[in-house]
């Protein structure tokens, strides 16, 4: 098989050329000069494709778009690390719009490594587990990711979220109602209850704000305030993601009208 291998340091191309031997593999350091690649190479059977790029805003879903765009008989195969941050929902954005055939962990071994991609090259259904989560998640009704963001105001609040701390500063920066706002917070502390009954290692990102301590007669407001600082933990886990221009593009065409 001919396979192409997304990712930003030389060393894992040489790696898998070595795991992979008897295959032709080619590699690519960032998806900016994928479209160049694709233009002077004959096609790839599979490409492995890194998530997350050091020196470069292009990302695995920009991968994963070209490759759907110009070389659509192409398998794709996702490969990540536990350890990058916005890993989660990058992954179920991937899953959710290109639909890659299994998920690679960097820290397989060679014998896994090879097993993967074999089985995505027999066409077989479930080539890797670590994907089966998320293939779950987006095919749910609605898909996990919509119940996080659904259209452009809250993509917008998350954004707020993650640059401030207070209920009023936050309200006012997205343009919202503060009691908008508070049924935004209760309604995502539920999708983030559904995100964490799904993926139990939460992903990696700063320590949650403390918790204010709510007394015998707290009411709605202490309410509110937990609701705030568990969806601005989440908000600045995934800062990221929600500032990402590509993601919001694809979001968007996802919630016009079919």
């Amino acid at each position: 098989m001919r396979i192409l291998v997304i990712d930003d340091y030389l060393n894992v191309e040489m790696a898998l050329r070595g795991i992979l031997d008897g295959h032709t593999v080619t590699g690519v350091r960032d998806p900016v000069a994928l479209p160049r690649m694709l233009a002077h190479e004959e096609p790839f059977d599979q490409a492995i494709v890194d998530l997350r790029y050091v020196q470069s805003a292009a990302t695995g879903l920009t991968a994963l778009a070209t490759l759907g765009r110009l070389s659509p008989g192409t398998k794709t195969i996702i490969s990540t690390t536990d350890e990058e941050e916005n890993r989660l929902l990058y992954l179920l954005a991937a899953f959710q719009f290109f639909e890659p055939r299994a998920l690679l962990a960097k820290r397989a071994d060679a014998f896994v490594t090879r097993a993967v991609v074999e089985a995505v090259g027999r066409g077989d259904p479930s080539p890797s587990p670590d994907a089966d989560p998320f293939r779950r998640a987006a095919a749910m009704r609605p898909p996990l990711l919509d119940q996080l963001v659904h259209n452009r105001t809250e993509l917008g609040i998350w954004q707020e979220l993650a640059r401030f701390d207070k209920r009023l500063q936050i309200a006012n920066a997205a343009h919202v109602h503060p009691r908008t706002l508070d049924a935004f917070t209760a309604a995502k502390g539920t999708a983030i209850d559904v995100v964490a009954a799904h993926f139990p290692r939460p992903a990696r990102g700063p320590e949650p704000l403390a918790e204010p301590a709510a007394g015998p007669a707290a009411g709605p407001a202490a309410a509110h305030g937990a609701n705030l600082i568990r969806v601005i933990h989440f908000a600045r886990t995934h800062e990221q993601f929600f500032a990402d221009e590509e993601v919001a593009g694809l979001l968007e065409a996802s919630w016009r009208p079919r």
